[in-house]
């Protein structure tokens, strides 16, 4: 029984289940919430129509109003940090090759440019805001882009992970 413990609950990122499954688990919720506001309530308010598509521009305009202010007011801040932390996680991962910190990287990374992504679409709608059907393409396009790099991502976290578990003799 010990053996198996140590192998499900192991410290080593990418030969541990719980990577795999926190990783799952980041870019389900990534792709579900776009600018605050679940995918379900975006189909819902283009199907229904009525108050359902009221709801849904408001949750829009709301969470695009709260990102923009947050954002604005600390801007500089919040950029120095996250491309610190950045840097800092790709030098101990890559330079001095820790693999949780490379796991940590290959999550954080992709995330940092769908922050930006989103970012610039909150900006985009509350510069010139969209309503009824162009809302929900724009919301929909920004989701599909935020699948395609969650896909890439993993994808690539795979090829590396089991590159670092078969070629690294005590990764």
């Amino acid at each position: 029984m010990d053996g198996f413990y140590s192998e499900v609950i192991g410290s080593r990122s990418f030969a541990s289940v719980w990577y795999w499954i926190l990783l799952a688990v980041v870019w389900t919720r990534t792709t579900h919430w776009t600018l605050g506001v679940p995918y379900d309530d975006a189909r819902l308010g283009h199907k229904a129509g009525g108050q359902a598509q009221q709801d849904f521009e408001t949750l829009i305009e709301i969470n695009v109003r709260k990102t923009i202010n947050m954002f604005d007011s600390h801007n500089v801040f919040f950029t120095a940090v996250a491309a610190f932390l950045l840097a800092s996680v790709f030098m101990l991962g890559f330079w001095f090759k820790i693999q949780f910190m490379q796991a940590g990287f290959l999550v954080l990374f992709p995330l940092a440019i769908v922050g930006a992504l989103s970012l610039r679409l909150a900006h985009k709608w509350h510069d010139q805001p969209l309503y009824g059907d162009d809302l929900y393409r724009a919301y929909v396009l920004h989701r599909r882009i935020k699948q395609l790099i969650g896909a890439n991502a993993i994808l690539f976290t795979a090829f590396w992970g089991v590159s670092q578990t078969l070629f690294s003799p005590y990764a």
